[in-house]
């Protein structure tokens, strides 16, 4: 190996490892914000309240403002790790009465929409692009908790064949306020947040 080639080979061992380094600390800044926003989200489930026409037990938070502005950040992955920060800190906290069933079901929510709005907004980065995907997240949330409500979540909850579908039409109502409340909250903060989550 000539002098020139041993430097070309040294430069070149040292721009990888500057990018592997780079790498490791873009992941860890990720991780970090995902961490910061899912705690958020955990805070913002203690705001909850009963929206009039709709029995008590179906309560509304903005927990999912936080993962819905991080899978546009930072991708869907991101946003769904936070939507998983969210529910596991609230089954910790004991606060959930429906303990793990409550938190599944919030979870499965969480997911369906900011997983549906994040991929459409990682093709279309444009306010279109973020309307869309806030609209078919909303209604992919609506469809896949009518579904997981009337096999799964309501049944186990007790409620009686009888009753079920009248649950779940109330629940899809309920659903499409939540997710039509939590798309204008992010619609309106996102643009002034974003700057420091890609900083």
């Amino acid at each position: 190996m000539t002098i020139t080639e041993e430097h070309h080979a040294r430069a070149g061992t040292a721009a990888g490892g500057r990018r592997g380094g780079t790498r490791a600390a873009q992941r860890t800044r990720v991780l970090v914000r995902v961490g910061m926003l899912g705690a958020a989200a955990f805070a913002l489930m203690f705001t909850e309240f009963n929206i009039p026409g709709f029995p008590v037990f179906l309560q509304y938070d903005p927990g999912d403002v936080p993962a819905l502005i991080g899978g546009f950040a930072m991708g869907p992955l991101a946003g769904a790790g936070v939507s998983l920060v969210k529910g596991v800190l609230f089954l910790l906290s004991g606060k959930d009465e429906a303990g793990w069933l409550g938190t599944a079901a919030n979870l499965a929510t969480s997911l369906s929409l900011v997983l549906t709005a994040a991929l459409v907004y990682a093709r279309v980065r444009t306010r279109k692009g973020a309307v869309l995907g806030l609209a078919l997240g909303t209604l992919t949330m609506v469809s896949v908790m009518a579904v997981l409500n009337y096999y799964f979540f309501l049944p186990i909850w007790g409620v009686p064949a009888a009753a079920l579908g009248e649950t779940v039409r109330m629940t899809m109502l309920f659903n499409l306020v939540k997710g039509v409340l939590t798309s204008t909250l992010t619609f309106l903060v996102y643009k002034k947040v974003s700057p420091l989550l890609r900083a």
